[in-house]
């Protein structure tokens, strides 16, 4: 069994910082379980273009308010607490938020732990 709180890990390499998140991230690919789980927090008033060809992401907002824009498709759907999106095919999309955003975000295949977003806006193969 795994336990781990979110501020065990704010001093460690799993919490990741750049210039428009902080990343804690809760399970990684050596925790074996197939999948990697981050609480991410975005400042509000960014616009955050991302494209992950080498994973897929499932997103669920615990608090804040904010928009995700398909861009190929050109919708742009609200995301509130509650929401959830599933980028399941590697969609192109832009991430807005209104106010200070806190999501729990799952992917596949599991991130190490140290990935940065490339200016693509995705991570690199694993």
């Amino acid at each position: 069994m795994i336990i781990r709180r979110v501020e065990d890990c704010e001093d460690t390499s799993r919490k990741i910082k750049s210039a428009t998140s902080a990343s804690t991230r809760l399970l990684l690919a050596e925790d074996q379980m197939g999948f990697s789980l981050n609480f991410t927090e975005i400042e509000p008033g960014l616009k955050i273009e991302m494209q992950y060809d080498h994973h897929l992401e499932a997103v669920f907002c615990l608090s804040g308010t904010g928009s995700i824009e398909d861009i190929d498709a050109q919708v742009t759907h609200n995301i509130s607490p509650g929401t959830i999106y599933a980028l399941d095919q590697h969609d192109a999309h832009i991430l807005r938020s209104e106010t200070k955003l806190e999501l729990i975000c799952v992917f596949n295949p599991a991130l190490k732990g140290s990935e940065q977003r490339e200016p693509g806006g995705g991570y690199p193969e694993p």
